[in-house]
């Protein structure tokens, strides 16, 4: 049996139209034909149009996505061009303030002092850093007011805002930003990175495991002593013991090894993946203050491997010390003649021409102390050492010679006067340092935690091969047994030696 048959137009229709016009019999199969073949156009038009609309729709639809797809072409493609050009679209050079603050308590601010001055010029362009320590005890004028003291004097009168217009007031500056510090923050941000690896001489191995020992009573940080002089892993705590160490020779050494230390932990940051970096900076954003926004520390993390530590400088660059009103300060020689190599220095300006507060101020030191112009002080070099897996800190190299030369002779002496006084100064604090050492320190250095109840317990440092070897936490610290991780950061257990 046949299938029934269906209609292609609209029956109801049809028999709407056949009641409203009859067919008649003479010719009434050619009217019906007639009619039945206008439904079956009616019917394919109105097919047709719903078709049309269909296909409309889709039209539109994909129209809409591939306008939605060109204008997420567009934005990456806008994205890529300002990562490109926004370094050459502001100013060239971004200089910051560093201030390394010996604080126990937490301050940051005025009544604290800044034993570490810096400036970083970093160029946006080619992202090369210049790193100049700037001699706290340099004579300047500290304040508005016109008084004139050591350079750190500022920041324990006024906090970073008086050492900032310090800074800017002295050397002609226009500092961006600013970012103060206490030695836990370095303490901790070097033992997550891993630490670094440095050469420890003779003279610096005397002193060290004293400064590691002080440098644990004031961050609460647990450390190891070291067993001797050469080549070390340092983790953070010791890092930091070797950037304080000035007893066995000058201040000028002391500045020129936290610029190694800072050179070094910035070839391990570059090293180091993007969860090492948001250890790093989960554990010392809480122990700094800044002006940076988030922004501009997402930036630094972001472009971390672009940026490379080119040089770095003592300031001031010709200098001598000098008793004023019974401080032992360094003297620029002159002021003036140093501001025109600091800009050459950091911003590559040649012939420099500085303000009329900067003249005024170097007038006022050289009638003081009545140094005038000198021949710039040789580069000063400390121990050798690399990170661990490769780079190294940049090699201090000559200042630029812009100031007018005397003869060898005037020069020499600076020297001299330098390190003597420098000696003298530190002698009593060297004994005193010393002391605090157990008596079988120097025989064994020994690792030394405070247990519960106040107890000591002590366990003979290990060689810097079972250093390695042994379980470390995530930072790379040796894990004693029981040993667990505490607030002050990653394996950092609150004890002291």
């Amino acid at each position: 049996m046949g299938a029934a048959y269906e209609p292609d137009y609209d029956e109801e229709e049809y028999a709407l139209r056949a009641t409203r016009n009859p067919i008649r019999s003479n010719g009434g199969q050619a009217e019906e034909r007639r009619v039945r073949e206008d439904m079956r156009g009616r019917a394919r038009t109105r097919q047709n149009g719903q078709s049309s609309r269909a296909a409309g729709g889709g039209r539109r639809r994909g129209r809409f996505g591939r306008r939605v797809l060109r204008l997420c072409l567009l934005l990456l493609l806008g994205f890529g061009l300002w990562s490109f050009a926004s370094p050459y679209l502001g100013a060239k050079y971004w200089t910051v303030a560093v201030f390394g603050v010996d604080s126990r308590d937490g301050n940051l601010e005025a009544g604290a002092l800044s034993d570490v001055i810096m400036l970083a010029s970093i160029n946006r362009r080619d992202g090369s850093v210049k790193l100049t320590s700037v001699y706290r005890d340099t004579y300047s004028r500290v304040d508005s007011e016109g008084k004139y003291h050591k350079l750190n004097e500022a920041y324990f009168l006024g906090g970073h805002k008086q050492a900032v217009a310090a800074l800017e007031s002295n050397f002609d500056l226009k500092i961006d930003d600013y970012v103060s510090f206490n030695w836990a923050a370095v303490a901790k941000g070097i033992t997550a990175l891993g630490g670094v690896d440095l050469e420890i001489s003779d003279s610096e191995f005397k002193y060290i495991n004293a400064f590691i020992t002080e440098t644990v009573n004031s961050t609460g940080l647990g450390s190891v002593q070291l067993a001797h002089a050469g080549m070390n892993h340092l983790d953070g705590v010791q890092a930091v013991a070797y950037g304080r160490l000035r007893l066995m020779d000058t201040d000028f050494n002391r500045t020129a090894r936290q610029r190694k230390v800072l050179g070094l932990a910035m070839e391990k940051a570059k090293q180091a993946n993007a969860r090492t970096l948001a250890e790093v900076a989960r554990y010392v954003f809480p122990e700094i203050s800044t002006s940076m926004g988030i922004d501009d520390a997402v930036s630094l993390a972001r472009n971390v491997k672009k940026y490379e530590i080119v040089d770095s400088q003592g300031f001031p660059f010709s200098r001598t010390t000098k008793k004023i009103r019974k401080m032992d300060c360094v003297i620029p020689a002159t002021l003036a003649s140093n501001v025109v190599q600091l800009h050459q220095y950091l911003y590559g300006t040649e012939d420099y021409k500085v303000s009329g507060t900067v003249q005024k101020i170097s007038e006022h030191i050289a009638e003081v102390s009545g140094v005038g112009v000198m021949e710039n002080a040789e580069p000063v070099h400390v121990g050798t050492g690399g990170a661990s897996a490769g780079g190294g800190a940049p090699k201090e190299k000559p200042a630029p010679e812009k100031a007018a030369k005397e003869s060898e002779s005037e020069a020499q002496p600076e020297t001299k006067e330098t390190e003597s006084t420098m000696s003298s100064e530190g002698r009593e604090e060297a004994e005193s340092l010393v002391e605090r050492l157990p008596s079988d320190s120097t025989e064994e250095s020994l690792r030394r935690a405070e247990a519960p109840g106040g107890e000591t317990k002590a366990e003979a440092a290990p060689t810097e091969q079972e250093s390695r070897e042994r379980p470390t936490a995530p930072g790379g610290e040796t894990v004693l047994p029981g040993e667990e991780d505490s607030a002050h950061g990653p394996g950092m257990a609150e004890h002291s030696l």
